[in-house]
């Protein structure tokens, strides 16, 4: 397939962020459409996801350490998207398929496979594919499967439970008869989490009895706590964990922007006091090297949608150019369910 001399865009990362998050640190740059070498494909892409995680790839150092390379400047912005594949010479992938990978923020984009997943037909809206059928959703179900599935006389806590991926697990969660708590943000986010995804009791992190709420809320202490925030919350919470209950690392979403977030407190001692008094674990996780539970994730997810057991959150906003002012959204106005950017 020939497209000529068309023209595409795609959006770089024009400078390393400093404090808080700017459009001006993203560039969007006109660019010839790639071409396609033996073994790859291209790939047209429709939806482009906007996460938070992102944020950790394009600082100087990533997670403030020199282990992880940073992304030079003007390297296209390496997000997640969903879209169809309109040449092809890979002898697995064909035209005309709707696939899943870190495609970038760009209207084309070269593969050749590695790491890609074809979008199963059960998904629905493929926008799913970049929310609960795709990275949130996958983390969700991999850190339950962490956390030992879902047991009914336990209460699973969540924080950031408004996002993406606390939305997933907390729909995971009751699909499979759990108990989850959720700690998230304003009135608007409360009634979303308890109307729409089916939390059984949210704490708002913003009120001023906070604490008491989550008291109420976790009568038997917490024995999961699936942690998508970090920053000094953990040390609010550490004194409702269950003996033996385990805090599972997910996302530090408050430490992304700043990673000394917290510090002018130390909220070390009541972690540690909770790790030694009540044998309280404490566990990061990630989607890598988890690719063997893909087939399960895809198959429960695509059965809870088609039963309607999970109704999935969207919000789309319209253009390429907008990607970098929707990342930004992402801390400044915080919303329901998934963000994605529809650049077709």
């Amino acid at each position: 397939m020939s497209l000529g001399n068309k023209t595409a865009q795609k959006v770089v990362l024009q400078s390393y962020p400093e404090g808080n998050l700017k459009p001006s640190d993203f560039a969007v740059e006109d660019c010839p459409v790639p071409e396609v070498a033996d073994g790859s494909f291209l790939v047209r892409n429709n939806f482009v996801s906007v996460d938070p995680m992102l944020r950790i790839f394009i600082d100087k150092m990533p997670l403030g350490s020199a282990s992880m390379p940073s992304l030079p400047l003007g390297s296209v912005i390496p997000g997640a998207a969903v879209g169809e594949i309109i040449e092809s010479r890979h002898p697995e992938f064909k035209v005309g398929e709707t696939v899943e990978g870190r495609f970038g923020w760009q209207h084309y984009a070269v593969s050749t496979g590695q790491g890609v997943v074809r979008v199963p037909h059960g998904l629905g809206a493929i926008e799913n594919a970049l929310g609960i059928g795709g990275l949130p959703g996958f983390t969700a179900y991999i850190g339950l499967n962490v956390a030992g599935g879902v047991k009914q006389e336990q209460t699973i806590l969540v924080s950031g439970a408004a996002g993406a991926v606390g939305s997933a697990v907390g729909a995971l969660v009751k699909a499979r008869g759990g108990r989850v708590v959720g700690i998230s943000g304003g009135e608007d986010k409360k009634r979303y989490l308890l109307d729409v995804v089916g939390y059984d009791a949210v704490a708002d992190r913003n009120a001023p009895d906070f604490k008491a709420q989550l008291a109420a809320a976790l009568p038997n202490g917490v024995n999961v706590y699936f942690d998508n925030v970090g920053g000094p919350m953990m040390a609010d919470v550490v004194p409702f964990m269950a003996y033996g209950g385990l805090i599972l690392i997910s996302g530090l979403m408050a430490q992304y922007q700043d990673a000394t977030a917290g510090s002018q407190t130390d909220n070390l001692p009541p972690v540690l006091f909770a790790v030694m008094g009540k044998g309280v674990r404490i566990q990061g996780f990630s989607q890598f090297g988890q690719d063997a539970l893909r087939a399960g994730f895809e198959q429960d997810i695509t059965e809870l949608l088609a039963c309607g057991a999970i109704k999935p959150e969207v919000h789309i906003v319209d253009g390429l150019e907008n990607l970098p002012q929707a990342q930004v959204n992402l801390f400044e106005h915080s919303t329901t369910g998934k963000v994605v950017v529809r650049v077709a």
